[in-house]
């Protein structure tokens, strides 16, 4: 190298010039090359659907699964007070009690409750009158923020607990694997909040016989009926099978438009569309979503009346479809009840039933009329699930005037069925007393043999069907461990209730007439004489009642939910190194559940 002129030449030979100018032509090719590799799918593009019927053909059932659609476990560690003194934490971990300490120190919790007011988190803690307690739910399918639902409580691992009964769950939150007594922290997302009265069982509400295995493990555990309230949005997703944005804005578009609401579907990408169930539904997604799969993606005018009547056609084939046909029906709207209303009275019950569902979902009169004679028809087929559709429509003083004439049916499940329809709508013919704000008690005026009824879900209710049910005299009846007698008055036409089971002395006596509807009435503390009888143990004593024959009519318990059930069966949430897994559910996909996003266009 030699300097000439200010300017710096680069002396170098012919071979040594030809490689610097090749590398930099391979560095460049191999830039470009890197530059237009194409990026992998988000998505992968599925095969299409098989066996699809021919009228489902270009449904959104054909172009897009259903995901999201599991139930999501939740679960937390919360405090029961209240207890008659069958609380004992002894046992429970050192985390998990710690825990509730700094849960309580945070909230301020001893000043809500009257008995704890003055006592310190260590103390509370250690008082009988508590229980430390595993609260578990399931975030359901299409949850809306607001939505209440039941869950489950039971003593927390290694206490000694004996009993939940009576007591109350304060408010606490319920989190993605929020019982885990090595490591119980705060999570970030609360996806349900619960507090509420225990339901333990009935059959051992009244505390006896402890000492058999079966009554002391039941004890142990209970349920909040519509205890939990759905923090946010859980919305369903449509995942397309061929994963494009126009497929996915199409599918968004044919929602926005059966539903009239640009709030129901949201396209997230061109493999994701989020679907939110509105809230006249009330919770049934099962229903929505088989609405919106039904639907005929890109309808042009004309489409329905062609569809309504091929439609009509297949469901007369032996063997068809028929709930697919029905839901294809409520999806195309009124332009198909030309083609409907002749087959509600076809000599299939099953097409009758198909075709009169989606009529009643449309707006057709007559299909509401052919329900109610289903529903009043005795051993019908579709008996119950008429009721259940007429249920399911938009309130109105017709849909009631129809559950009223079928209070009295011989159908015992027809009466509760109609009777819930009523409740719900806050009809005049059921009289309703809060009780204590713990349960509603109902006298459903109608005619008809007497029927009492309590629920195991949803809004604790008794219900008492007719003027009266009467508890049939004589009696002597003892229950509660022996601390509650029920027996006959001394005037042969009355019965007395004597209560020990408070901390009153001498306890609490009362003559009363021998109804049902009193008896539970002034037990629950309705009245002021005192009585402070719990919804499980004024249901266990229903259920006593009725096994000794005191009541004049049936006593029907509602059918234990699957929700105890459900949790006791689940397989614990890990990761794959064996430890519990606070983030990622056991859901379709091993996603958490979204929640609602603000919808973006």
């Amino acid at each position: 190298m030699r300097r000439s002129t200010g300017h710096i030449v680069l002396l170098c030979s012919p071979l040594a010039l030809v490689a610097l100018v090749t590398a930099m032509l391979s560095g460049c090719m191999e830039m470009e090359r890197k530059k237009a590799a194409p990026l992998p799918p988000r998505y992968p593009t599925l095969p299409a659907r098989e066996n699809v019927p021919a009228f489902m053909k270009g449904t959104i059932y054909e172009l897009a699964d259903v995901t999201n659609k599991d139930p999501y476990p939740v679960s937390g560690y919360g405090l029961v007070v209240g207890l008659a003194n069958t609380g004992d934490n002894t046992g429970t971990s050192l985390a998990v009690r710690n825990f509730l300490i700094d849960e309580m120190v945070r909230h301020g919790f001893g000043s809500q409750d009257e008995g704890l007011r003055n006592l310190k988190p260590e103390v509370i803690v250690r008082d009988p009158r508590t229980a430390i307690v595993e609260v578990y739910g399931y975030l359901p399918p299409g949850g809306r923020a607001g939505q209440r639902i039941d869950v489950l409580v039971r003593a927390a691992e290694g206490s000694q607990t004996k009993s939940l009964g009576r007591g109350n769950l304060y408010q606490m939150s319920l989190y993605s694997g929020g019982v885990d007594s090595i490591r119980p922290v705060r999570r970030v997302n609360t996806y349900v909040t619960a507090q509420g009265a225990v339901f333990v069982s009935p059959a051992f509400a009244d505390g006896g016989a402890t000492s058999r295995p079966v009554a002391a493990a039941s004890l142990r555990r209970g349920s909040i009926m519509n205890g939990g309230l759905v923090a946010a949005d859980r919305p369903l997703k449509l995942r397309a099978r061929t994963p494009q944005l126009s497929v996915t804005r199409a599918i968004e578009r044919q929602i926005d438009q059966q539903f009239a609401d640009k709030a129901v579907a949201n396209t997230l990408d061109e493999g994701t569309v989020d679907v939110f169930v509105p809230h006249g539904y009330n919770g049934d997604w099962e229903h929505f979503m088989g609405v919106v799969t039904h639907l005929y993606v890109g309808r042009t005018v004309g489409l329905a009346a062609v569809k309504g009547r091929m439609l009509a056609e297949e469901a007369t084939k032996p063997g068809a479809p028929l709930m697919d046909i029905s839901y294809c029906w409520e999806g195309l709207g009124p332009e198909v009840m030309p083609f409907i209303q002749p087959l509600y009275a076809h000599a299939s019950a099953e097409v009758a039933y198909a075709a009169a569902r989606a009529g009643a979902f449309v707006g057709d009169l007559v299909a509401e009329e052919a329900l109610l004679e289903m529903a009043r028809t005795e051993g019908h087929a579709f008996q119950l699930n008429a009721v259940k559709t007429l249920g399911g429509l938009p309130a109105s003083s017709r849909i009631d005037r129809m559950m009223a004439e079928l209070l009295p049916a011989k159908n015992t499940l027809v009466r509760i069925e109609a009777y819930r329809v009523l409740a719900d709508h806050g009809s005049p013919l059921i009289i309703t007393h809060e009780i204590r704000g713990a349960f509603a008690l109902d006298r459903i005026m109608c005619d008809g043999g007497p029927l009492v009824h309590a629920t195991r879900t949803g809004v604790p209710r008794i219900a008492v069907f007719g003027r009266q049910a009467a508890v049939k005299l004589p009696i002597m009846l003892r229950t509660m461990q022996d601390k509650l007698t029920i027996s006959t008055g001394s005037d042969g036409r009355s019965m007395v209730a004597f209560d020990r089971t408070g901390e009153r002395a001498g306890g609490i006596q009362s003559q009363m007439n021998p109804d049902v509807h009193e008896l539970v009435y002034r037990l629950g503390g309705g009245s002021d004489e005192g009585f402070r009888f719990g919804y499980s143990e004024l249901v266990g004593l229903l259920q006593s009642l009725s096994d000794g024959r005191h009541i004049d009519g049936a006593f029907v318990l509602q059918d234990e939910p699957a929700l105890e059930l459900a949790i006791e069966e689940a397989p614990p949430i890990v990761d794959p190194t064996g430890r519990p897994n606070v983030d990622a559910p056991a859901v379709e996909g091993g996603e958490t559940p979204r929640m609602s996003e603000e919808k973006g266009r």
